[in-house]
């Protein structure tokens, strides 16, 4: 009888698939809350501004819209580098998992 021997390889199953596409799809949705903040902006900027509004509840109620914008514009810049991140972060544990650890015993046997 011979020795016995192990090797561990780590082999893919399965075909690595690209899913930065994903990033399109989540950034389509993000682009479209930031078309409906630009709405609601100019919408009030034309109401207020276009009709000449003036008064301290006018002026309150611009710079809350303002400060609005300003804090959703930041929140949509922190969300798109979060989708980046989230769907780069995916890919690579999709790609992790379609690999499998195998170890390979056998015996050294003498020729005869």
């Amino acid at each position: 009888m011979g020795d016995y021997h192990s090797i561990t390889v780590t082999e893919q199953i399965l075909e690595s698939k690209d899913l930065t596409h994903k990033k399109a799809i989540l950034l389509k949705y993000k682009n479209r809350l930031g078309e409906l903040d630009q709405s609601l902006y100019n919408l009030v900027n034309n109401i207020i501004i276009g009709e000449d509004q003036k008064g301290e509840v006018v002026d309150a109620m611009w710079l809350e819209t303002i400060l609005y914008m300003f804090r959703n514009r930041g929140i949509l810049s922190q969300l798109e580098t979060r989708i980046n991140g989230a769907v780069d972060e995916l890919d690579t544990q999709v790609d992790d998992m379609k690999t499998q650890q195998m170890t390979i015993t056998y015996e050294d046997t003498p020729s005869a």
